[in-house]
């Protein structure tokens, strides 16, 4: 069949009063129509998702700084020196028993001697 008869069919040829082209153009328009449909569907979606997820970053965000503030007051100097004097009786260390690290082989040693040499 040669392209000028099938040209010529197509544009000539009726059924149930319209042309085949015409139901052919109407075809690929109903394809077009349906796939924009479902990209944009598929696009509201895929938005709805990211609306979602960047809540979710901020809920988290939020709660990042709310641990940091509540362990920033946690970890305040006064805060544990408070606690260890009022709960475990400790206190700043005594100026008698300072070293320089050079003496602290002989303070093991001793202390291993006064233990009964369960420090070998």
């Amino acid at each position: 069949m040669s392209l000028v008869r099938l040209v010529t069919l197509l544009f000539n040829r009726r059924i149930r009063g319209f042309r085949v082209i015409e139901i052919l153009a109407f075809a690929c328009l109903a394809v077009l129509v349906l796939s924009v449909y479902l990209t944009k569907a598929d696009a509201g979606r895929e938005a709805s998702a990211i609306a979602s997820i960047d809540r979710d970053i901020d809920a988290e965000q939020r709660r990042v700084r709310l641990l940091r503030a509540e362990l920033a007051h946690l970890e305040q100097p006064e805060r544990l020196e408070d606690l260890s004097t009022r709960y475990l009786d400790l206190g700043p260390v005594s100026a008698k028993r300072e070293t320089v690290p050079g003496a602290l082989p002989e303070i093991a040693r001793e202390d291993g001697a006064s233990r009964g040499g369960a420090a070998r």
